[in-house]
């Protein structure tokens, strides 16, 4: 993975301190928003057709989150510095990210009464020459080459299988037509390598851009991201094959491998709402943000909220306009930080853990839960020992979360192509049911590693069986006296639960009598052992009739 981890939390700027006359960049919030000529009348003039078509699809309302940043706004911070250059917008958070070569940037902005907050992002070591902003379309998208359902996955096959997504993909499912951005680093030599030359031929690589670097090329740059798209799209057949061999892409550079700035998380919000404009159904990274070259920021695990850094808040709205959001955990299971990082603490995004193929955890994964007491990761894929292609072109194993997410999207992705009517909603609750320890989560994996033919089953099925349940939490933090979930009942019966705290060493038992329907259940929770911050609770229930006992998901 690469060296990233951290986002933005409590950072503490000291600003009595001077960089001396070093160039910098900034993120501006604004007070207000400034549609311009812009209406939520007109969605055309700011979203793709098929953003609209997607958000009348699944009835989520084009608001005024969804206009870009008003023009007005911009030259007010442009007029008031010569050397100002507008870098990034937000939409979302309604900001933006200026470069600047005035040291009282900082100082001016904060004094005026159209900006609600300023942040210092980057420091420069000279200053920068700017091209204008660009992407690189290409043609559009011809038809698919015949990729055969029964695939030869060569070195592929073992680290498929543990998700069971072979099975998908003999069912025709293999990520045709669906659109996914990948956000990383750089994708060197994609554009020239046997790994992906499929892709190519079908045109099925629908654009490219840099964030970080506009004038130059990703496919010069940076090795990681060509690493983690072979995990999806690689189609060798013999050698490697990835995990949607027949998806379309746009490849988009938000990581400057030059240094590790807070203004990565800007160029990573800016990247999904890119991708939310376009209408894209699934977005992947495997980056994440712990620490930063300007030690003037810190992070503590207290971040880790969904709610503080700008990466994790952003991927929770993309979330919310229909998008899938997929994340590397983060490599830090041996370090002192130890946790994962934002935005993998986001509440909707899927936080993937890395195994090997023998279901093993890597010890390198990082841990959840989050700061606030929800269950991460989200699922496993293979991130240890996965054979991967390297920018000479060679198949080789590479190590970390950030070949179990791709993978993880690229799964995820045949699942939307078998259900483009479900929402997202509908399929991250399912691939949270069929972990292998969703009846038990953990903060090593979570909810376990996915089963993907059972994700499948449980959307075809619509239910598991006569009853099912949802539980909102599966942590339980020290000051907890009792647990709620909801049971919905098919019949009238009675089942038998049976729970308690992981590591409080007994479970208890009670039997309920239910009428068909749903019914909220209340269960007091025993007192944690000293000292403990958090604990997870277990539930499992029987339906005394047929003996059945449920795996438990939580929604």
């Amino acid at each position: 993975m690469m060296k990233k981890f951290f986002t933005t939390s409590v950072f503490v700027c000291l600003i009595g301190f001077c960089f001396a006359q070093l160039p910098a960049k900034y993120w501006v919030q604004f007070k207000y928003r400034d549609n311009g000529n812009y209406s939520i009348e007109k969605p055309e003039e700011f979203l793709s057709p098929l953003a609209i078509e997607k958000r009348a699809k699944f009835y989520i309302p084009i608001t005024e989150q969804d206009i870009p940043v008003g023009k007005t706004l911009i030259d007010k911070v442009l007029r008031l510095d010569s050397t100002a250059v507008l870098l990034t917008t937000s939409k979302w958070l309604n900001g933006a990210t200026f470069y600047s070569e005035n040291t009282d940037f900082l100082f001016i902005m904060k004094e005026q009464d159209f900006v609600l907050y300023v942040e210092k992002t980057h420091i420069g070591k000279e200053p920068e020459i700017f091209t204008s902003e660009n992407v690189t379309w290409f043609n559009a998208q011809k038809p698919v080459a015949d990729i055969p359902n029964d695939l030869d996955y060569g070195f592929s096959y073992k680290q498929l299988e543990v998700n069971n997504i072979h099975w998908l993909h003999r069912l025709g499912f293999k990520g045709e037509g669906i659109m996914m951005q990948v956000q990383d680093g750089g994708f060197n030599n994609t554009d020239s390598i046997k790994h992906f030359k499929q892709i190519f031929e079908d045109n099925r690589v629908r654009a490219v851009k840099n964030f970080v670097q506009p004038e130059k090329s990703t496919f010069r740059d940076g090795t990681h991201g060509t690493a983690v798209l072979s995990c999806i799209t690689s189609y060798i057949p013999g050698t490697l094959i990835g995990s949607a061999p027949a998806c379309n892409f746009y490849l988009v550079q938000t990581e400057d491998t030059r240094s590790e700035f807070v203004i990565e998380e800007d160029y990573w919000v800016s990247g999904i709402e890119f991708a939310d404009s376009l209408g894209i159904d699934i977005h992947t990274s495997s980056l994440g943000y712990t620490t930063f070259d300007d030690s003037t920021y810190y992070r503590t695990q207290s971040s880790l909220d969904g709610k503080t850094s700008r990466a994790s808040i952003a991927a929770d709205i993309a979330f919310m306009k229909g998008m899938l959001v997929i994340n590397s955990a983060g490599n830090s299971g041996t370090d002192k930080w130890h946790y994962i990082a934002s935005p993998a603490d986001a509440v909707n995004v899927l936080t993937v853990g890395a195994v090997n193929v023998n279901g093993n955890k890597a010890t390198f994964s990082s841990f959840g839960p989050t700061y606030d007491g929800r269950v991460k990761p989200d699922g496993a894929a293979v991130g240890w020992n996965t054979m991967v292609a390297s920018e000479k072109g060679w198949t080789l194993p590479g190590s970390g979360t950030s070949f179990a997410a791709p993978l993880f999207a690229g799964m995820t992705a045949c699942i939307r192509q078998a259900f483009p009517d479900r929402t997202n909603y509908d399929i991250i609750n399912a691939i949270r049911v069929s972990g292998s320890q969703a009846a038990a989560p953990d903060s090593a994996l979570g909810y376990g590693i996915t089963d993907f033919l059972k994700v499948y089953n449980l959307l075809t099925n619509n239910q598991m069986r006569y009853f099912y349940v949802t539980i909102d939490n599966f942590v339980i933090k020290n000051k907890d006296k009792k647990i709620s979930f909801r049971i919905n009942v098919t019949k009238d019966m009675e089942v038998t639960l049976n729970y308690g705290l992981r590591n409080e060493g007994t479970n208890k038992s009670k039997t309920l009598k239910l009428k068909a329907g749903q019914k909220t259940v209340t269960m007091p929770i025993s007192a944690l052992p000293k000292g403990a911050k958090y604990d997870f609770f277990d539930l499992t229930i029987s339906d005394s009739d047929t003996k059945y006992i449920y795996v438990l998901g939580r929604e």
